[in-house]
């Protein structure tokens, strides 16, 4: 919806009316000259100036150009989307996909089949944003690429990453399926489902199909099948990502539709064929459908301004102007009035200059921007540079098998909670998007080491901006980062990444490993010896000075450094994770943009070039004479009003309380009165004074403006929506809607409070439910079938240490 965000700039065009009636009283006159209509030999004088004339009607039109263009960016043009954040979870889907060679075949729209699944899950994904999606990739065996996660933009770089032959030419389908199923066991999802996309057979793995189409019925996760591509020869080139040896030719593509049909109705799912996106995209939709649930949800506003564009126009209207005035018509040389349209000039090169500054957007200081949550996310980031091995930890082992430790207690104590993990060397890599499948993070932590990296140094900054992008914007979980290192940082990231983090309102812990007596390291060259430690005292300077950089987080508890060998060192972190992160309202920054500052200039310069060359004084004075006297009426109370939101828009909510109090109590007049009453309400709701903001919004009159009243019914619904009483902020937002009915955010609000209302006994029912399913023992064979798939979890972890050498003296 595209709209103005300060429409009340659009008064300022009112000067331009203004400026010919003033002219009109002769307050203004036009720059003139006078000129000799004959010599003293009689010769008249003949005007030969058409096309100077035309340029000086062409400057002066330019000019207002600029002018008004100036002022449509002042009033901020923006296209504004809303953009849903979920409040509870939704589904959760793992795509199986099939990578064996066949599915490099080109006969879905002249594409490939497995560029098709590709295409097919961004629509999915697109239009069902509120699931959880996973990827298990087969070929000869399988392998998980990434658990149920919402971070789409993992999700999808992973997928993007996906190639024929990555995992060999079979297809082991059973093996896909279980992998699957291990990685949904532990989710916490009302509703769980398996699509694999195959062009084949089984004919490959360790697992048979329909063993695993049992595994996944006993743990009642639906499997749905889609069989890829047509029937018949059809054209095929892949490249095979081993050897780079290019492959084409042609495919008998011939596969057994009734035994995957089985295999997925079995499982509790359907069998479905796809020859084209489109039938592959309904399909998925369908399925997807199938797996929707009701979801709560809140409202971000996603902004897009356009000032600079018209910033943009109108700098180079007024460069154009100053040009023909200056240089071409030389006006300053022309007229008699040298000293004002020297003024003029410079005005006018002073508006230019200060629309160039608007134009680059120069911001400096911070606002605190509201943003609700429910629930908490933690991302763990490892440290797994070289100074972690050293062995001065508990009981003499190493920095990094006492985080593992210390990391995997905590892990037991987080469900509920989701969790990624970052790992952290030269640089930062994020290696498990946000996921309840905390087998998986397990599987990592245990052979966590130096090698997973080539990137020599530490930067712990680094892998701390990284933990940070793991959050996506569409969820509302508190997010927190805990750190899992030493202290030892070579690349001084540190106070930039804890800056970032205050700014985004996401915790920080840092979770200190070793002694801080220094011990001797090898570095990575094999020659050069460093001192290292745990260096307590340089974390705490880092968060220190971070603070300072952002002071209006001084008083609150955002950054931490905890000794992971002080005594309630773990219970320090868990306290950070409790109910109170439910339904409550963090704090984002926001650099604060200084354009219209800028803008205001350039308007004032432009408006004083006409005031300094046109004013008649005399006249002028002559006229001010008779206004002096004003009356003072009526003045206090807006004056204290104006002061009030002045100190309610820096966030000084406390001030603001004591001058809209006095009009409150001293205002006679009752639409002042009204005014006063609903902005005291509104900064006591912003101070978290909830009672006292309810009775000042119950002292509003019946006779208040409409929009008074709206505003008062609307904060108090959003009120009683925040104490959960769901049933009264119903009743709040209804009289809102009776006020005025075409208001979306009160019907949204008001919608969300009949679901939420309705909510409470289900979720307490289902939660019941899900406790007593957990409590349920796995069959001995799904207990060894999760244990095999989570050592083959390991092994893919393992295959991607780096044996590489990197010899750099600075890699510790």
């Amino acid at each position: 919806m595209f709209s103005f965000q300060n429409p009340a700039a659009f008064l300022v065009l009112l000067l331009i009316p203004l400026l010919y009636i003033l002219r009109h009283l002769k307050f203004f006159k036009r720059n003139t000259f006078k000129v000799v209509l004959s010599d003293w030999e009689g010769k008249a004088f003949e005007w030969k100036g058409k096309f100077r004339k035309f340029l000086s009607y062409l400057s002066k039109a330019m000019l207002l150009a600029g002018f008004v263009l100036g002022v449509i960016s002042l009033a901020d043009p923006v296209i504004s989307k809303q953009e849903k954040v979920y409040t509870n979870i939704g589904s959760d889907i793992i795509f199986v996909i099939d990578t064996s060679p066949s599915m490099a075949a080109r006969d879905v729209d002249s594409g490939t089949r497995l560029n098709a699944a590709k295409n097919a899950i961004k629509s999915i994904i697109k239009n069902h944003d509120g699931f959880r999606y996973g990827i298990v990739t087969l070929g000869s065996n399988a392998s998980i690429l990434v658990p149920p996660t919402n971070d789409f933009s993992t999700f999808e770089k992973r997928m993007e990453e996906i190639q024929i032959g990555l995992l060999g030419n079979g297809s082991a389908i059973g093996d896909g399926i279980s992998t699957a199923v291990c990685h949904l066991y532990s989710s916490s999802a009302p509703k769980k489902a398996i699509i694999l996309l195959t062009d084949g057979e089984n004919n490959a793995g360790e697992i048979h199909p329909e063993t695993a189409a049992g595994l996944a019925k006993r743990n009642k996760i639906p499997l749905y099948i889609i069989g890829l591509g047509s029937k018949g020869t059809v054209p095929i080139e892949y490249t095979d990502p081993v050897s780079g040896k290019l492959y084409s030719g042609y495919l008998d593509s011939n596969f057994d539709a009734s035994s995957l049909r089985k295999l997925s109705e079995s499982a509790g799912g359907r069998y479905f064929e796809s020859r084209t996106i489109q039938e592959l995209i309904n399909t998925m939709e369908e399925v997807a459908k199938s797996q929707d649930i009701s979801q709560t949800f809140t409202y971000r506003t996603e902004k897009k301004h356009f000032y600079k564009n018209f910033i943009l126009a109108a700098l180079i209207l007024l460069f154009i102007t100053w040009i023909l005035k200056r240089i071409i018509l030389k006006e300053k040389t022309n007229f008699h009035k040298k000293k004002q349209l020297l003024i003029r000039s410079i005005l006018i090169a002073f508006s230019t200059t200060m629309m160039l500054l608007a134009y680059l957007d120069f911001s400096w200081g911070l606002e605190l921007v509201p943003v609700q949550k429910n629930g908490s996310a933690v991302s763990f980031v490892f440290d797994i540079s070289n100074s972690m091995t050293v062995d001065d930890g508990p009981e003499n082992i190493t920095r990094l098998e006492s985080a593992k430790i210390f990391s995997k207690k905590l892990l037991e104590r987080l469900q509920g909670s989701t969790v990624s993990l970052v790992i952290a060397k030269g640089d930062g890599v994020t290696a498990i998007p946000l996921t309840e499948d905390f087998s998986m993070i397990e599987s990592l932590i245990d052979i966590l080491s130096p090698n997973l990296m080539t990137v020599p140094g530490t930067s712990i900054g680094k892998g701390i901006l990284k933990a940070k992008e793991t959050f996506p914007k569409n969820f509302s979980s508190a997010p927190k980062i805990w750190v899992f290192t030493d202290g030892e940082e070579t690349e001084g990231q540190l106070i930039n990444a804890f800056s970032e983090c205050i700014k985004s309102g996401i915790s920080v812990t840092i979770v200190g490993f070793g002694s801080e007596e220094a011990s001797n390291l090898v570095t990575g060259d094999g020659k050069s010896v460093v001192q290292t430690a745990l260096r307590r005292e340089e974390v705490l300077e880092a968060i220190d000075t971070a603070q300072k950089k952002v002071p209006f987080y001084n008083k609150q508890d955002i950054l931490y450094f905890v000794d992971s060998g002080e005594r309630g060192a773990a219970l320090k972190l868990l306290s950070q994770i409790s109910d109170k992160d439910t339904g409550t309202i963090a704090y984002e920054a926001k650099e604060v943009s200084q354009y219209k500052l800028f803008l205001v200039l350039a308007l004032a310069g432009i408006i004083l070039s006409f005031i300094i060359t046109e004013l008649n004084y005399s006249r002028f004075l002559t006229a001010s004479a008779g206004l002096i006297i004003l009356s003072l009426t009526g003045c206090s109370n807006s004056s204290n009003i104006l002061s009030g939101t002045l100190q309610f828009k820096q966030n000084h909510y406390k001030k603001a309380i004591y001058y809209f109090l006095k009009v409150a109590e001293k205002s006679e007049d009752p639409t002042i009165k009204a005014f006063a009453l609903y902005d005291l309400g509104t900064a006591y709701q912003q101070t978290g004074e909830f009672e006292a903001a309810m009775q000042q919004f119950e002292k509003i009159p019946q006779s208040a403006p409409d929009s008074v009243k709206y505003a008062a019914f609307y904060n108090s619904g959003i009120i009683a929506q925040k104490q959960s009483d769901y049933e009264e902020a119903k009743k709040y937002f209804k009289k809102a809607l009776e006020i005025d009915n075409t208001r979306i955010e009160a019907k949204i609000n008001m919608e969300l409070a009949m679901e939420m209302a309705q909510g409470v006994v289900k979720q307490n029912q289902s939660s019941t439910t899900q406790v007593q399913e957990e409590k349920e023992e796995l069959p001995d064979l799904d207990k060894a079938l999760f244990k095999h798939i989570r050592e083959n979890d390991q092994k893919q972890w393992k295959n991607s240490e780096s044996q590489q050498n990197q010899n750099l003296a600075n890699d510790y």
